[in-house]
């Protein structure tokens, strides 16, 4: 059981292997930088209350849910078109912020499906509902 041991690298190898290290050292101080001057442009955040951001996450959790299963796809277009066309009377519907959330999910959702260049079909359930305003 024979083992190959590495070559021996000559000081010139060595030097070269450290300036490359110090050289992506470099670049990735330089980006973390880059990041800490964008992070005191933009507002702070303000503190956590411990819930989920999303509105349907807090109100609705299990279509969280499955939305997040589904995400993105035709299926995850055919529930966002159930949940947003109330096809029963009886229905309460959802709260003007739910609402407004599950449009923006199927708009995100219609864009990244017509972004993809093997499609299935042109007209699909995303072309049934109007534009989001």
């Amino acid at each position: 059981m024979s083992k190959e041991l590495p070559g021996i690298l000559s000081d010139e190898e060595f030097a070269r292997m450290l300036e490359e290290r110090d050289a992506a050292a470099r670049a990735l101080s330089t980006t973390q930088d880059q990041w800490k001057r964008t992070s005191a442009i933009n507002p702070a955040r303000q503190p956590s209350d411990g819930l989920p951001e999303s509105t349907i996450e807090q109100k609705f959790p299990r279509i969280a849910q499955k939305l997040a299963v589904v995400w993105p796809s035709e299926a995850c277009a055919l529930y966002l078109t159930s949940l947003i066309v109330n096809e029963r009377e009886s229905r309460q519907g959802f709260p003007p912020e739910v609402l407004d959330d599950l449009l923006m999910l199927h708009s995100m959702n219609d864009m990244i499906l017509r972004s993809r260049p093997n499609r299935s079909t042109p007209n699909s359930t995303t072309d049934k509902l109007p534009p989001h305003s």
